[in-house]
């Protein structure tokens, strides 16, 4: 079963006002019978989301921003850019 708890806990914050935190979203979903303990380990959505640091922990994905980005789109930018 594929189950999202950003969707999970906007639902709840929708009807109930409340802003629940996800510890707690699974321990309620757990104590249902909702979901199983490896339906819980196994599902990526089932956990908050961490960033994306791990896809850019290296230069690989990176770019080089050249010193005066400016002169390359002039007419794009506004006057008081950077000012």
């Amino acid at each position: 079963m594929t189950f999202n708890l950003y969707y999970i806990r906007a639902a709840i914050q929708e009807r109930t006002g409340q802003i629940l935190k996800f510890d707690h979203i699974r321990r309620l979903l757990l104590e249902e019978g909702l979901i199983s303990e490896k339906e819980l380990r196994d599902n990526p959505l089932a956990q908050e989301f961490d960033g994306y640091g791990r896809y850019f922990a290296t230069e690989d994905c990176s770019v080089e921003v050249p010193l005066d980005p400016k002169r390359f789109i002039p007419e794009l930018l506004e006057e008081d850019f950077d000012d």
